[in-house]
């Protein structure tokens, strides 16, 4: 059993996860190593980590940097996330919340709470905007031990809080664009590997010709669920059948095209736009997978009702890998983060 800190994970290992880092020790530097470098106390020192009021906004913003370059975790952050009552974690969103009309993120929070509930945890739900500034300044006292940060936050904020409260953090699914050449830490999601087993899934239901349609442009995840396809197909069949529009090109007269094929598959990068297809061809008289194969992405319930066939990832996984990796990350048992999260197919009707 892989244990957080003393305390054993609730319901087991972590399941299939790819990419561990092995653990790797930091030398720690005290709080008084830290008061004697400001040539402070250290009960100011305390008070600052703490973002207490007592203590200036620049003081407060000095010492945080100090902790940030000379590595310095509390002793008591481990501790408190491995168990004790109390504490809290902070999931940082985009100040909107529109991500939490998606299915996956949606599905991801109830895991993450579900588990802080068993580590007698808070989860603390802050809007990005919120939080600190470039500077350190301007921000509010932030309650929570470390940051999982949601990947449509942009990478430069993401950077931001962990340097401003000299907290550790880590960025679930990074999809926004700022993130093609992010060095943080990460837990992703598989998105090429997903990609991947659909196609060689559309292949071995006899899919002859393939129309991959992006429905987000500046979006990570559907980059990659495009490189998944583009490289699996060119491995089974002819580049020549692969094509690729985006959900806006689509017309319905390339709709009775592919279909009159007979021998054709449409992947649309997520479900959302899977199900626009899908009217579509209802409307048109075209019946999946009859007259043409239909698969989209990310496994939203809506398309579960039709039967659409999709690739999912197991949120509890990515709920509890993000856990143990941010408090190995707060006991310096890891440097640094870079994990996978495996993605399945769901067969359903459409193919």
């Amino acid at each position: 059993m892989e244990r957080l800190g003393d305390a054993p994970v609730p319901g087991g290992p972590v399941l299939n996860v790819v990419s561990m880092r092995p653990l790797e020790k930091r030398p720690r530097v005290t709080i008084t190593d830290l008061a004697q470098l400001l040539g402070m106390d250290k009960s100011s020192v305390s008070l600052a980590l703490r973002d207490s009021p007592k203590v200036s906004i620049a003081t407060r913003a000095r010492v945080r940097k100090a902790a940030a370059e000379h590595n310095y975790i509390p002793n008591w952050a481990a501790k408190r996330l491995a168990g004790s009552s109390g504490h809290a974690i902070g999931l940082v969103m985009p100040s909107a919340f529109g991500c939490l009309t998606d299915p996956p993120v949606v599905r991801t929070a109830q895991a993450l709470a579900r588990l802080a509930a068993t580590r007698q945890l808070t989860l603390n739900l802050m809007a990005h905007e919120q939080l600190a500034d470039s500077n350190g300044e301007n921000s509010l006292p932030l309650h929570a031990d470390g940051l999982l940060v949601w990947g449509d936050v942009p990478a430069p904020a993401a950077v931001r809080f962990s340097s401003a409260y000299a907290r550790p953090s880590i960025v679930l699914d990074p999809h926004h664009p700022s993130y093609a050449k992010y060095k943080g830490n990460t837990i992703a999601i598989d998105n090429r590997g997903g990609a991947s087993s659909l196609v060689s899934h559309l292949h071995e239901r006899g899919a002859k010709s393939l129309t991959f349609v992006q429905v987000e442009d500046q979006h990570l995840s559907h980059v990659e669920r495009w490189k998944g396809t583009r490289l699996t197909w060119q491995e089974l069949a002819d580049a020549a059948t692969l094509s690729k529009l985006t959900l806006e090109e689509l017309t319905d007269g390339q709709l009775r095209e592919i279909a009159g094929r007979g021998d054709a598959a449409i992947f649309c990068s997520n479900d959302h736009g899977a199900m626009q297809v899908w009217h579509r061809l209802r409307r048109l008289g075209i019946s999946p997978p009859d007259d043409v194969k239909l698969c989209g992405f990310d496994g939203d319930e809506y398309g579960e009702l039709v039967g659409l066939t999709t690739a999912v990832f197991d949120s509890e996984t990515l709920a509890e890998t993000a856990f143990t990796r941010l408090i190995a990350l707060l006991s310096n048992q890891l440097q640094s983060v870079a994990d996978s999260i495996p993605v399945t197919v769901r067969t359903g009707s459409t193919s």
